[in-house]
């Protein structure tokens, strides 16, 4: 793979990971709001929204991982991070499928050691797998 392809799958790779982080910091929030029900006399909740967008940066991490992550000794890492990658779908389309997102629901849900692992694993692609920023 030439570097201008590669560059441009970590660029790819980064991007989801700053999306993942804004969606994670908003149910980080969210969670400490005491919602029981999705919408409230404030308003929206957008948490919809922002799972969607999880949900979206997914998608194209997967697609940019296998290059980004190619190097044959990141292999048993790169198996890994998308079995955990393929869990974090699952969370987040579980989520979305409930009539109702409660707080709690996604306090549980930021609770996960699966999802600390995931979250864990972009810090570490981001600073040890990809070229310096």
């Amino acid at each position: 793979m030439n570097k201008s392809t590669e560059l441009r799958h970590a660029v790819a790779i980064r991007d989801a990971i700053d999306a993942v982080e804004e969606a994670y910091e908003f149910m980080l929030a969210y969670a400490a709001q005491g919602r029981k029900r999705e919408t409230q006399d404030e308003g929206a909740s957008k948490i919809r929204d922002y799972l969607n967008r999880f949900a979206s940066a997914l998608e194209a991490m997967e697609k940019a991982a296998p290059d980004a992550l190619g190097a044959a000794a990141a292999e048993p890492f790169r198996d890994r991070f998308l079995a955990d990658m393929a869990v974090m779908r699952s969370v987040i389309a579980v989520l979305l499928e409930q009539p109702s997102i409660s707080s709690d629901m996604v306090d549980n849900t930021n609770g996960l050691i699966a999802v600390r692992s995931f979250l864990t694993d972009l810090f570490f692609i981001d600073q040890a797998m990809l070229p310096p920023r």
